[in-house]
């Protein structure tokens, strides 16, 4: 039975403004397929609505109906080294029933509000160790999906070029309701800092990308400063605990997004002398340092945008986003107020849409808490990324234009234009935030 939620029509959670006609909450895989196929009581575009935690308006409903996926909930079985479950379930609540069981996914994210749904379809880059497994939809194995036309459909990995169009499909091709995830025996992480000047880490940086283990920096343009966190996984360590990691962990969670706004400024230093101090040495599981934000996104004052661009040339580009944002604190007396970060992918061609389909890239991800002047900032940043090849993401990347999208994925876009026309003639699942964007 589908229930009706008494919600009324305006701005997401995150801020974004949705606007549909009606917002459900089916209870069953049957609704959901009575839902789309009843075109007069459920108007187009149905759009399904996961944890709420996009960055852009993907979910946008345009008068439409917008299916909440929350009932969707269940962790249904997990066997050997595959997980089976709903597309409701946040993935921080599968992370940690694993964990109970020695179990992890071989990615984990940092925030833990993300839907099972989202993971299958959307873009989710994470620093990466290997060849083949750099954003979460590389873990999904198998996923049952409602077509367009209201009918069950189960796609594996068996069928790899299907696979890999559906994992960037963003609910565009069906309502993913149940996904099957890779999963491993759980492996301690050691965890270590290193921080250089710009010029410091150009120097270095074949050596860091050539050693092992997964990156994720931190980046303070103002303070001519890179910190390199590097993750590397050690099955003969013991864990161990550092209370300054507790610290790292609480001024990126509470101390940058709640102050950041009136003292962003003063914060890049202590919050650069906290990450240098945070973690060397410390090992610990990956599920630990997963963050649970506010239920309702816009209370966690946090906000980014997010591009990839290729290794070979990352220093350079890099130095070249820091003259950018000097001269437009210069020019607009604008800067960002919460630390920049960035994660090293490898090549990952499991996704259609993957940062990473080209070569091993990296992301640039600048952050704010959505003061006056970021809009603005982002309109510039995104010029600034997309002129020197930079690939965006549709769910996390904000303000994007259609010359960006097609700049970045050329044939691979037209691709997949022409397969979701085939899909759904009716538009029975696209709303005008992806018509804009992919035509």
């Amino acid at each position: 039975m589908v229930s009706k939620v008494d919600r009324s029509p305006g701005a997401d959670s995150s801020g974004v403004f949705r606007r549909p006609r009606i917002i459900l909450r089916p209870k069953k895989v049957e609704d959901i397929s009575t839902i789309l196929q009843n075109i007069k009581s459920y108007p187009s575009p149905v759009r399904p609505l996961g944890a709420d935690y996009s960055q852009a308006r993907c979910v946008g409903g345009d008068g439409g109906t917008t299916l909440d996926t929350q009932p969707f909930n269940k962790i249904l079985e997990i066997e050997g080294n595959l997980v089976r479950a709903q597309s409701g379930v946040r993935v921080g609540d599968l992370v940690r029933t694993l964990a109970e069981r020695g179990l992890e996914l071989p990615l984990t994210p940092e925030i833990a509000n993300i839907s099972l749904g989202a993971v299958a379809t959307a873009s989710l880059p994470q620093p990466s160790l290997q060849d083949g497994l750099a954003q979460m939809s590389s873990c999904v194995a198998a996923m049952k999906i409602i077509t367009p036309q209201g009918k069950a459909m189960t796609v594996t990995d068996r069928e790899p070029d299907l696979m890999r169009v559906l994992r960037s499909s963003y609910g565009l091709l069906g309502v993913v309701h149940e996904v099957v995830l890779k999963v491993r025996d759980i492996v301690p992480v050691k965890i270590d800092y290193q921080s250089f000047s710009l010029k410091e880490f150009g120097a270095r940086f074949s050596s860091i990308v050539n050693a092992p283990g997964a990156l994720r920096l931190q980046i303070f343009p103002f303070n001519d400063r890179i910190t390199v966190e590097r993750r590397i996984l050690d099955v003969e360590a013991s864990t161990s605990r550092s209370g300054i990691w507790q610290i790292r962990n609480s001024v990126l969670k509470n101390v940058l997004p709640v102050f950041g706004s009136s003292v962003g400024g003063m914060l890049a230093v202590p919050a650069h002398a906290t990450l240098n101090r945070a973690a060397r040495g410390v090992v610990m599981y990956a599920h630990e340092w997963m963050r649970e934000l506010p239920r309702e996104a816009w209370k966690a004052r946090f906000t980014y945008s997010l591009w990839s661009f290729a290794q070979t040339e990352f220093p350079r580009l890099l130095s070249e986003y820091f003259a950018f944002c000097h001269a437009y604190h210069k020019q607009h007396r604008y800067r960002c107020n919460i630390v920049h970060t960035s994660s090293r992918l490898h090549r990952d061609r499991n996704s259609l849409f993957s940062l990473s389909y080209d070569g091993p890239a990296f992301t640039i991800e600048p952050s704010s808490v959505g003061d006056k002047g970021w809009d603005d900032f982002l309109i510039d940043f995104n010029e600034f990324a997309s002129q020197r090849g930079g690939v965006p993401t549709f769910n996390q990347t904000r303000a994007l234009q259609p010359g960006h999208v097609s700049k970045a994925f050329g044939e691979r876009l037209k691709l997949f234009r022409s397969l979701r026309k085939r899909t759904d003639p009716l538009n029975r699942l696209q709303h005008s935030y992806f018509s804009h964007l992919m035509g």
